[in-house]
């Protein structure tokens, strides 16, 4: 479990030094001359821009040149190349995960019932939610946070294969050569519109971290940046994130937060038990993927069956 219920104190370091730092120290990994200088330069211009929109320079500079920061040139065409989630999905609604989910339920039904408190969502459809996006916590995800939004938020350089050497050939692989050009179109589109989204998510994941509430550098999540039981994005947190439990601390690795945090998520987006059709619809918010839908519906119905037959 990686905690996120401490204040996260770092040491001071001499202002010169961190100037230093800012100046010569280079993202981790191995790259030609030419790439290390077009890393640099757009790192350069990424923390910049942090700091025009409130962060203070030391805090960002002390976090790009900590050792932990590296760019994770692998995710750039994996999150522009994103693989078919449809067969994902399927495992989810077989008999073992209908029993793994069901089981948790009932052995923990106490702290997810404490955790959804007044809200009308059904436990079901919740522990559903946190058996698809984290295997009921099992599952929470490799990638350091920071790395992996700093690493997007270059997406949106005109010379991207300077960064991700053969990009191009990754992102279009297998595809027809007479509708490669377009196909580069559309993915150059995705591409930047994915860097800005990035941007809004490592701008408010080092907010959340100059307020103590995480390290960025040591919380891990999924290779698109969610994380917890719940797989929230920093932004989502920051929205919709509650505590559960009463204990005055917000972990989405903790179960009953990351319960009352999926179960406010929905109602904010207009879940009703009695009407399938906006359950549906908040799901789909989670998620806006018709086979998760499906899924989590899916498995929902499965364990609530399972626990009234005899």
């Amino acid at each position: 479990m990686i905690a996120m219920t401490t204040k996260q104190t770092l040491s001071p370091v001499p202002t010169f030094l961190l100037l230093i730092a800012f100046f010569f120290v280079l993202p981790h990994g191995t790259y030609g001359d030419d790439t290390i200088s077009a890393i640099d330069s757009e790192l350069m211009a990424l923390q910049n821009r942090l700091v025009e929109d409130g962060l203070k320079r030391e805090f960002v500079s002390r976090h790009f040149t900590d050792e932990r920061f590296e760019v994770f040139e692998k995710l750039l065409n994996v999150n522009i190349r994103q693989p078919d989630g449809t067969a994902g999905y399927t495992r989810f609604k077989g008999e073992t995960s209908i029993i793994e989910t069901k089981t948790f339920l009932e052995e923990n039904r106490e702290r997810i019932m404490n955790g959804l408190g007044e809200s009308h969502v059904d436990p079901e459809v919740v522990v559903a939610i946190l058996q698809v996006e984290s295997n009921l916590g099992k599952d929470h995800g490799k990638h350091r946070l920071m790395n992996v939004f700093a690493s997007l938020a270059l997406l949106n350089t005109d010379n991207i294969e300077t960064i991700a050497p053969n990009f191009w050939d990754k992102v279009l692989k297998d595809t027809d050569p007479t509708e490669e050009t377009e196909l580069r179109k559309v993915a150059d589109k995705r591409a930047k519109r994915k860097a800005r989204w990035a941007y809004r998510e490592l701008l408010t994941l080092l907010t959340m971290a100059e307020k103590g509430i995480m390290d960025p550098l040591d919380t891990r999540g999924s290779w698109a940046g969610a994380f917890g039981m719940s797989q929230f994005l920093p932004t989502s947190f920051e929205a919709y994130a509650r505590d559960g439990d009463s204990d005055g601390v917000i972990d989405l690795y903790h179960l009953e937060d990351a319960v009352a945090s999926v179960a406010n998520y929905l109602s904010r987006h207009g879940y009703r038990t009695d009407n399938l059709k906006k359950r549906k619809k908040a799901i789909y918010s989670y998620n806006h993927s018709d086979d998760y839908v499906d899924c989590v519906i899916t498995l929902a119905n499965a364990v609530k069956e399972s626990s009234t037959s005899p």
